[in-house]
């Protein structure tokens, strides 16, 4: 547990130094709060776990020194656009997907050059919207990608801690996967749908109400967990790079025909994103 725990470092990547971001700061509650716990942890387990970054979405406009808007343009037949993000002005994320003279737009944002975890506890508080022909989704990338390679310690790896295809399906919709290798980077895949009947009660679905989203990762594996329940545990595909965050609502060609237009705009909501790094 020493050698796990003294693994579990938060690191900047040289390209995020080099672009000229400020370094976060570890911005927790004020002292007289407690501090969250990451999901999933006793409390004799929480207690060497600090929160190391987070945005609870506060006020009326993303924060541009976390976040960046990710691929702004066309995405297959659909278009990423920016005013598919939004927020409440009472601690809410919106990320919309719309219809514009007949084109879907959809949003995406991610912490490239901003902020980038190299192991550690990495969670999401969402909820997704119902309807399929759309996937809801946070996830991470690297910063560097090492093209065809078949080691995902130097390769890196796209880590999809959750990703949420819609209702009506004979499985959960509800997926974690790491992908590695290939020139997409997809040629290897590990994962699976969650079984979450210890998440939901009977007939629930993952998009009535919002859920914590999480993954544990160290120098040995992925442990993905929902509301703290654990979905999937992994030993392979293991990225020793550092990775950035992305929130997702996206509607690829292949699902798009699935979806009902009349029901637009619809959106995924996030409460908050949190990251903790162990005590050494």
């Amino acid at each position: 547990m020493a050698a796990l725990v003294a693994a579990m470092v938060i690191q900047w990547t040289s390209q995020a130094k080099a672009s000229g971001a400020p370094e976060p700061v570890a911005s927790g509650p004020a002292a007289s709060e407690p501090e969250p716990a990451p999901p999933g942890m006793s409390v004799v387990e929480a207690a060497h776990w600090h929160m190391v970054w987070h945005d609870e979405f506060d006020g009326d406009k993303l924060d541009e020194s976390k976040w960046g808007y990710r691929q702004i343009g066309p995405r297959e037949s659909s278009m990423i656009a920016k005013d598919c993000v939004s927020l409440d002005g009472h601690g809410m994320l919106h990320l919309w997907v719309k219809e514009k003279d007949g084109v879907l737009q959809n949003g995406m944002i991610g912490t490239q050059k901003k902020f980038e975890a190299k192991f550690g506890i990495l969670a999401a508080r969402m909820k997704f919207p119902r309807q399929q022909g759309q996937h809801g989704a946070f996830w991470m990338k690297p910063g560097i990608v090492e093209k065809n390679s078949e080691n995902p310690a130097a390769g890196a790896c796209e880590i999809d801690i959750v990703e949420w295809f819609g209702a009506d399906r004979k499985d959960s919709a509800t997926a974690s996967n790491v992908y590695w290798g290939g020139d997409d980077g997809k040629k290897n895949r590990i994962g699976k749908m969650a079984d979450l009947h210890e998440v939901l009660k009977p007939g629930e679905l993952t998009s009535d109400a919002f859920h914590v989203f999480s993954v544990e990762w160290s120098p040995k594996g992925y442990t993905f967990r929902v509301d703290g329940h654990e979905t999937l545990r992994v030993t392979e595909g293991v990225s020793q790079q550092p990775q950035y965050l992305i929130l997702s609502l996206l509607t690829a060609d292949w699902e798009a025909p699935r979806l009902d237009h009349s029901q637009l705009p619809n959106c995924m909501d996030v409460d908050w994103v949190r990251v903790w790094q162990a005590e050494p």
